[in-house]
């Protein structure tokens, strides 16, 4: 389980829910999907893009995906990197609530400058 006790579908309904107040935390889209890999430090323009993101996501045909369908794109995507799909569910558990970078982002921006 993930720190602060949150499990892949507790987590799937915090980020379908991120930034759009009509989601009811059932469906998740591909802009939040790739919002919660780059916040969990594994969309990094590298090893997993937002290309792979897109055409795995694009195999479901549908603008939203269910928890179970995200769970098949999840291992799809794994496998189309040569992933283990385990690591990519653990990091996306352990990433914190949705905006938790941002936050941590603004308060180091607000350090005041080190003055010697």
């Amino acid at each position: 389980m993930a720190s602060g006790g949150m499990n892949l579908e507790q987590q799937f309904a915090n980020f379908s829910r991120y930034g759009d107040d009509k989601s009811d935390g059932k469906t998740i889209t591909l802009t939040n999907v790739d919002k919660w890999l780059k916040q969990a430090q594994l969309l990094d323009g590298r090893k997993i893009t937002n290309t792979d993101t897109g055409v795995c996501f694009n195999k479901m045909k549908k603008r939203t995906i269910s928890f179970n369908q995200f769970v098949k794109f999840v291992e799809d995507l794994a496998n189309t990197k040569r992933m283990d799909p385990d690591e990519i569910k653990k990091g996306l558990m352990d990433c914190g609530l949705p905006g938790a970078d941002q936050k941590k982002d603004e308060k180091e921006e607000k350090k005041p400058p080190v003055r010697r």
